[in-house]
């Protein structure tokens, strides 16, 4: 590694080569279908990088297994770990510092999680400008972090006896795990700082509120049967074609109205030309801004349920193909949830909102444009904390979640001096008020 001189730009080629590394590592999260075991070896590459340009180790961990056994934690999280125990083992949170160790008023923390959605993109630099997968989201704009506050203790040596800086890179914010097993974790083992930045795309403004999501699950448990006989079956297809329907039209108005968002995703039974379908599954999501959206939607949901049986009998009445599944409706077609009960992040403080602006980084109101979005920081808030999310690019502007994402490296740049700068701005602020004390 070149060594770097005081005033140097915080974001070089060194820091280019670390994130690409880490890009190269397919640690997709598993629930998105990647290999486990390459979580640990993308930490792996997070702590080398750390390791070689300073930073001090806290932590490197999994967390127990008792952190699943929670009524809120994501119910495919709670059944992967069933099916196969060692795979929490794999899941390790990496956590490093700058500057002495100090208590949570003292400390800063940044947090970026090494789990991508997949499939995995191989990293490539195309005229300055980044491709592949974790460019944007989220392994580019944790690297980028690092290298600002790294540049912060570099040139201002007096931060080291000053703050502390934390910088964790946790796995669990993709495939629907919502940091149940890395952030929610790291929070109760008490990393947690005066200011927690969360270090997501959000076109470089501060958001500080976060939606939450809920995924209700329609199944048909039914009996198959062959094209031979097509009204001997419990039909899925036609049963989940029809709740989708039908909850597109009556609950996405109400769930809208409250200002939550219904997502009415996939549907699965089969893909053969000649079978009925007896079983499958369709999921939703509804985002929520509060607990109050949370539970009215739900109400909503469970009391149109009985309104879609009634309709569908009525438009199937007298239909021999769908006769059994009019009869057995009640049996074979059931409500679940994959998850539900996660709290939201809702937090504003003037202070730290002021050294995030002077620092390059406005406060964007969210949740007033409907821009707030799902992520782990969902776990970090509490009291003598301001919990923040911000990073460079957009989830949608700049194609993260999909085989096009990319990320310029002059957004990552201008990312790394914007967070050299707030620590800076964090070590005066705290020396401040260590004098007034």
């Amino acid at each position: 590694m070149t060594e770097r001189r005081a005033g140097a730009e915080p974001f070089g080629p060194d820091e280019l080569e670390w994130l690409l590394d880490l890009m190269a590592v397919a640690s997709v999260s598993p629930f998105e279908g990647g290999k486990p075991e390459l979580t640990l070896d993308a930490q792996q590459v997070f702590l080398a990088g750390a390791r070689e340009r300073g930073w001090a180790d806290v932590l490197h961990a999994a967390p127990p297994a008792a952190v699943l056994e929670r009524a809120d934690v994501p119910a495919p999280v709670r059944e992967a770990v069933q099916a196969d125990p060692g795979l929490l083992a794999t899941q390790a949170s990496a956590v490093v510092r700058m500057g002495r160790p100090a208590d949570h008023r003292r400390r800063l923390v940044v947090n970026f999680h090494v789990d991508t959605v997949g499939p995995h993109v191989e990293p490539r630099l195309v005229d300055g400008v980044l491709h592949g997968r974790g460019a944007v989201d989220d392994k580019g704009p944790g690297i980028a972090a690092a290298a600002g506050i790294a540049a912060a203790f570099r040139d201002e040596p007096w931060l080291a006896d000053t703050i502390e800086v934390q910088l964790a890179s946790v796995p669990g914010e993709e495939g629907g795990a919502m940091g149940t097993y890395g952030t929610r974790w790291l929070v109760e083992q008490g990393l947690t700082g005066r200011l927690m930045l969360f270090a997501e795309p959000t076109g470089g403004r501060v958001m500080d509120a976060c939606t939450a999501a809920m995924t209700p699950r329609l199944r048909v448990t039914g009996a198959d049967t062959t094209d031979d006989h097509p009204a001997a079956g419990h039909n899925a297809t036609v049963a989940l074609g029809f709740l989708a329907d039908f909850l597109a039209r009556r609950l996405g108005p109400v769930v809208h109205t409250l200002g939550a968002k219904l997502c009415v995703a996939g549907l699965h039974t089969g893909t053969s030309h000649n079978r009925v379908y007896g079983t499958g599954e369709l999921r939703m999501n509804i985002a929520y801004q509060d607990a109050r959206q949370a539970a009215a939607a739900e109400r909503e949901l469970t009391a149109l349920l009985p309104r879609a049986r009634e309709e569908f009998a009525v438009a199937h009445a007298g239909n021999p193909l769908t006769a059994r599944l009019v009869a057995d409706w009640d049996e074979v077609v059931r409500l679940d949830w994959l998850k539900r009960g996660l709290p939201v992040l809702d937090n504003r403080d003037a202070a730290m909102e002021g050294l995030l602006a002077a620092a390059g980084l406005p406060r964007h109101d969210g949740r007033a444009d409907g821009s707030a979005f799902t992520c782990d920081a969902i776990w970090a808030g509490g009291p003598d904390r301001y919990v923040a999310v911000c990073g460079p690019g957009g989830l949608d502007t700049h194609g993260a979640h999909t085989p096009g994402e990319f990320v310029e490296l002059d957004l990552l740049a201008r990312y790394a001096r914007q967070i050299k700068e707030l620590v800076v701005r964090f070590g005066t602020h705290t020396a401040a008020l260590e004098a007034d004390r």
